[in-house]
């Protein structure tokens, strides 16, 4: 849905877009006619570009999702976990 606003720029050059806004990181485009367009975005680092679009990092979260599904998550048996650490710490 597109809604027109008409907005006043104060003396300091600013210009209040609305509490929706508020914390987000905002990309200016200014065109030569005096055209300014705001965008919202997010940016990420380019290691997190590269896994992005790598493709073999999908196939393993696929993978991993497929796994998941079948995986239920289960308490943890605390008193067997302990028995095992001090059963492979007497064999070290």
């Amino acid at each position: 849905m597109t809604t027109l606003q008409v907005k006043q720029v104060n003396k300091q050059g600013q210009i209040s877009i609305g509490k929706k806004f508020a914390g987000k990181t905002i990309r200016i485009d200014e065109y030569a006619d005096g055209t300014i367009v705001l965008k919202p975005v997010e940016i990420i680092s380019e290691f997190e570009m590269c896994l992005l679009k790598d493709e073999a990092f999908h196939k393993r979260l696929a993978a991993f999702d497929r796994w998941e599904k079948d995986h239920q998550p289960v308490e943890t048996d605390i008193s067997s976990l302990e028995k095992d650490i001090e059963t492979r710490s007497e064999l070290s």
